[in-house]
C-alpha cells in the first residue's frame, strides 16, 4: 500500500511467467515478492489493521467479507451481486464494470481492483470443454462434481490441459484489464496476490504440487508480476470518513462461494 499508484489492479493466483508471456500492456514489468501465499494472507498482511480511508477496494474475492469495518473508505463486493452460478466465480467483465462504477462514484479515491482470474475455476475454451466432459464443480470430490485438482490426480485431465486452461484464463483476464486501463485515469500497477503451482515438483515433495495448498510454502508462491503503467496526469486523492460497506450474502453463501473457488476454510 505504500507504493506509488492511483489504481492497483490485482489478478488472483497469477504467475509471473504466464503474465510476461501473455501481457502486451505498455509499462515497466518486474517480479515482486508478495506478502501472501494465498488470498487471505495477502489481504491480512497488506490491509488489515490499517486505515486506508483514501482507497476503495473492488473485489471479486469473497475473503473481502472478513476485512474489518473502517479499513477502507469503501469495499465493493461484485461477488455478492455479479456471481456466475454456473461456473462458480465472477467473470472479469463484471469486475471491469464494477470498477468503473466505483471510480465514477468516488473519483478522488485510490482504487484497488481484484479480479478472480486466473484462479480456478478457469474460464475460456479449454475450461468449457473440461466442464462439459467432467462436470467440474466446487472443491474436492462431491456427488455433484469433481474439483480440477482431483480430476488431474485421477488422470481424467492432463497436465497440458490444466496449463492451457490456466493460460486462457490469464489471457482473457488480461484483455479485460487492458480495457480497464484505458478507462481509469492516473498511474496504475497490475500485480497479483500470489502465484499458482501447476504440477511442478518441489523439494521435499515427491509428487506434483498444485494450487497454493494449505501448509505449503515456497518462494515461488510469492513471485508475482509488478507492471507499472505511468500516466501524465495523476489523481488528486482525498482521505475521508469511511462509508458503510454492505453485502447481502449470509455466512453460508460466502462459505459456498469460497468452496467453489477451492477454499476449505
Amino acid at each position: 500500500m505504500d507504493e506509488d499508484w492511483d489504481n492497483l489492479i490485482l489478478l488472483d493466483a497469477c504467475r509471473y511467467d504466464y503474465f510476461e508471456e501473455l501481457s502486451d500492456a505498455d509499462g515497466e514489468l518486474r517480479t515482486k515478492a508478495s506478502r501472501g501465499k494465498k488470498s487471505w494472507e495477502f489481504i491480512e498482511e497488506n490491509f488489515v489493521g490499517r486505515e486506508l480511508h483514501d482507497t476503495v477496494y473492488v473485489t471479486a474475492n469473497p475473503f473481502s467479507t472478513d476485512i474489518p469495518e473502517r479499513t477502507f473508505f469503501d469495499v465493493e463486493h461484485p461477488h455478492a451481486t455479479r456471481w456466475d452460478d454456473r461456473i462458480g466465480t465472477v467473470q472479469p467483465d463484471e469486475v471491469v464494470t464494477a470498477a468503473i462504477e466505483a471510480h465514477e462514484r468516488y473519483p478522488d479515491k485510490r482504487l484497488i481492483v481484484h479480479f478472480m482470474q486466473p484462479h480456478r475455476p478457469y474460464i475460456g475454451e479449454t475450461a468449457e470443454k473440461l466442464r462439459g466432459r467432467l462436470d467440474l464443480q466446487g472443491y474436492g470430490d462431491h456427488d455433484e462434481g469433481i474439483q480440477i485438482w482431483g480430476a488431474v490426480k485421477q488422470g481424467d485431465v492432463s497436465i497440458e490441459e490444466i496449463r492451457q486452461a490456466y493460460s486462457e484464463s490469464t489471457e482473457i483476464a488480461l484483455q479485460h484489464i487492458d480495457e480497464l486501463l484505458t478507462e481509469l485515469p492516473g498511474k496504475s500497477v497490475v500485480s497479483s496476490d500470489h502465484r499458482e503451482m501447476l504440477g511442478e515438483r518441489v523439494f521435499p515433495f515427491t509428487t506434483r504440487v498444485w494450487g497454493h495448498m494449505e501448509g505449503f510454502d515456497t518462494p515461488k508462491l510469492r513471485e508475482v508480476p509488478w507492471l507499472v503503467v505511468d500516466a501524465e496526469e495523476r489523481r488528486e486523492v482525498l482521505s475521508e470518513e469511511p462509508v458503510e460497506s454492505e453485502t447481502d450474502l449470509n455466512d453460508t453463501e460466502i462459505t459456498d462461494r469460497l468452496e467453489a473457488l477451492g477454499y476449505t476454510d
